[in-house]
């Protein structure tokens, strides 16, 4: 019976020519973090639900946000990686991207 409720969705998607993954969120939001400033539970309220959390050396933690659509003739996809410390605060943007195509 999953089978068929996936198959079911999947032709959803298909019919309407459009798929997405993520939650949206905004660079202009990205930009105005802060670090020192920010925290990260200020950056969940902003980006929404990451995607991938990390724990990395040095008691910091590692926190991914990525959104990918596609229509038909057109995809995109944007990430953002952020670096805070023990405290929560944000310590730097390790890594964004965000890619457009018609």
């Amino acid at each position: 019976m999953n089978f068929v409720k996936a198959f079911a969705a999947a032709t959803v998607v298909m019919a309407a020519g459009c798929a997405s993954v993520g939650q949206d969120f905004s660079m202009a939001d990205v930009d105005a973090m802060q670090p020192g400033v920010t925290t990260l539970d200020q950056a969940k309220a902003k980006l929404g639900k990451p995607a991938r959390v990390l724990a990395l050396t040095g008691d910091r933690t590692g926190v991914v946000w990525t959104r990918s659509q596609a229509t038909i003739g057109s995809a995109s996809s944007k990430s953002v990686g952020l670096i805070f410390d023990k405290s929560g605060v944000l310590l730097k943007v390790a890594s964004r991207s965000e890619i457009a195509t018609n």
